[in-house]
């Protein structure tokens, strides 16, 4: 797994988080004060940091485990910070976040125990102890949590902001891991007004963790027309971590596709390990199906155009051959009584 950048959720009252493994910078005190706050959470033992970015384990249902969160203050005055835990849960942009303040946890937020705060010194660091304890009817699977270090400070007016930085907590509860994925898919086909140019294809589609263990996955999807005329594949973009619940949301666009008055599509996803330590084998991939109605209107008003000069062509080919005909036969009938006038006055 990878290191996440910060992610910064604004609430009512102007609060801010950060979950990840770097530092992170906020200013504390009064909206007059220029004083600024830069700290780093991290996991660890009782010696300290241990190198590690986020806590993974797993765990039997009743099961308890000590940590270790190691608060560290880089600025130049000591600090009281605020200690929290809360649900996990990762960004539609694949961001791990944990609940904000005003959203009471009801997951595994609520098996970790630690102290409400600790006063760090300027330049030092303080390892703080904390517990995860895992309900005895805790199901199988992957819950996220996670737990952070915060201040808070005075905005404009009456407006507190919350800052915060911690790491992810993530328990496997022992048991049948289920890895599977849900798939919906529609589209929409783009024509040109311009008769002899394609169109394109737009297809969405969302992906959800049905299962109970975190995935990841590559979507894959499949376009195609009438008797497979005008196919294309076209690769999503890569779902790194959803977990347990979570639906991610992506596009994908097909261009150069002609009007074929219909589009068969195919969305298709198999569940993965997140790392291969977390493996599983035979897991079925979601599919998805749609069609999409690319009717060739700007062509069929082309054949349209084309088929009513043919008529008027052949009308007007036949009208003129008639017209023809009748003059050609009343020059023969006038030719006719013509000779027959000859030879009337001949025989007097």
């Amino acid at each position: 797994m990878k290191s996440l950048p910060a992610l910064i959720v604004v609430a009512a009252t102007a609060f801010s988080a950060v979950i990840g493994a770097a530092p992170a910078a906020a200013e504390t005190g009064s909206a007059e004060s220029s004083d600024a706050v830069t700290w780093s959470v991290r996991p660890g033992d009782q010696n300290g940091e241990d190198g590690r970015s986020w806590v993974e384990w797993e765990a039997d249902p009743g099961e308890q485990r000590s940590e270790f969160m190691v608060v560290t203050n880089h600025g130049e005055a000591d600090v009281e910070f605020q200690l929290s835990a809360a649900d996990g849960y990762f960004t539609d942009t694949g961001r791990f976040n944990m609940l904000p303040a005003d959203e009471e946890s009801v997951a595994a937020g609520t098996w970790i125990d630690a102290p409400e705060s600790i006063v760090v010194p300027a330049g030092g660091a303080e390892t703080v102890p904390f517990t995860v304890t895992v309900p005895e009817n805790a199901t199988p699977g992957d819950h996220a949590a996670g737990v952070a270090a915060s201040i808070r400070s005075t905005g404009s007016g009456s407006v507190g902001v919350e800052s915060r930085v911690g790491f992810r907590v993530m328990t496997r509860v022992a048991g049948d891991l289920q890895p599977q994925l849900g798939a919906a898919a529609s589209g929409t086909y783009t024509g040109e007004i311009n008769p002899f140019s394609s169109g394109s294809i737009d297809v969405a589609y969302e992906i959800e963790n049905t299962g109970n263990t975190l995935l990841r996955t590559q979507p894959e999807v499949e376009v195609s027309g009438p008797f497979g005329l005008g196919a294309h594949t076209v690769t999503g973009e890569e779902i790194a971590e959803i977990a347990p619940g979570e639906t991610r949301r992506g596009t994908v666009s097909v261009s150069s596709a002609w009007p074929l008055f219909a589009y068969d599509v195919s969305v298709s996803a198999t569940p993965l390990p997140v790392t291969d330590d977390l493996g599983f084998e035979g897991a079925e991939p979601a599919n998805a199906e749609a069609t999409i109605v690319a009717m060739p209107w700007p062509q069929l008003v082309v054949i349209a155009l084309a088929l009513l000069l043919m008529a008027w062509s052949i009308r007007r080919r036949r009208a003129d051959r008639k017209r023809t005909e009748e003059l050609v036969a009343a020059a023969r009938e006038e030719a006719l009584a013509e000779a027959s006038s000859g030879r009337a006055l001949g025989t007097v």
